[in-house]
C-alpha cells in the first residue's frame, strides 16, 4: 500500500514523524527484552516463538504486518474466525513482520490486488491457500 491510499497521508514530514515513533517503540521493546536477559527465553516460549523470532518482532515497527490484514481483505477471509484461532493467527503476522518482501507486496497490493503473483514471494502463502480452501469447503457445507 501506499501512504496516498493506506490512511496514513500527509507529506513527508508525517511519514518521518511514523518512523521515528516506530524506531523509538522498537528500541523500546529490545531494551526491555535485553533487561530481563535469560528470561526472554521463557517470554518467548510464552508466546510460541524462538528467542530469535521474538528479537525479530521486537525490532519491527508496529505496523510491519499491515500486508497481512490487506491480504486477508484481498482474499476475502473471515478476519474474525481467523482473530479467535489465535495460534495460526499468530504465526501468520509472525511470518508476515520478518518478512523481506514489503515493499513488494505493498505494491502487489496496491497495484494489483487480485493477482496470485504474491504467491511466489509471500512466506505465508501456504498457510494462506490452506484457509482460503478450508472457508470455501465450509461455505459449501454451510456451516
Amino acid at each position: 500500500m501506499t501512504a496516498a491510499n493506506d490512511g496514513r497521508s500527509g507529506g513527508p514530514l508525517r511519514a518521518l514523524v511514523r518512523r521515528w515513533r516506530n524506531w523509538r517503540a522498537a528500541r523500546a521493546g529490545l531494551k526491555a527484552l535485553a533487561s530481563a536477559g535469560r528470561e526472554a527465553d521463557n517470554i518467548a516460549r510464552d508466546v510460541g516463538l524462538s528467542t530469535g523470532d521474538l528479537y525479530a518482532v521486537a525490532r519491527a515497527p508496529a505496523d510491519a504486518a499491515d500486508q497481512l490484514q490487506a491480504r486477508l481483505q484481498a482474499l476475502h477471509l473471515d478476519q474474525a474466525a481467523l482473530q479467535r484461532n489465535e495460534p495460526i493467527i499468530r504465526d501468520l503476522e509472525r511470518t508476515c513482520t520478518v518478512c523481506g518482501e514489503k515493499r513488494r507486496c505493498e505494491r502487489d497490493l496496491a497495484q494489483h490486488r487480485d493477482d496470485p503473483v504474491w504467491q511466489s514471494y509471500c512466506p505465508n502463502a501456504p498457510t494462506l491457500q490452506a484457509l482460503q480452501a478450508l472457508q470455501e469447503e465450509n461455505k459449501r457445507r454451510g456451516r
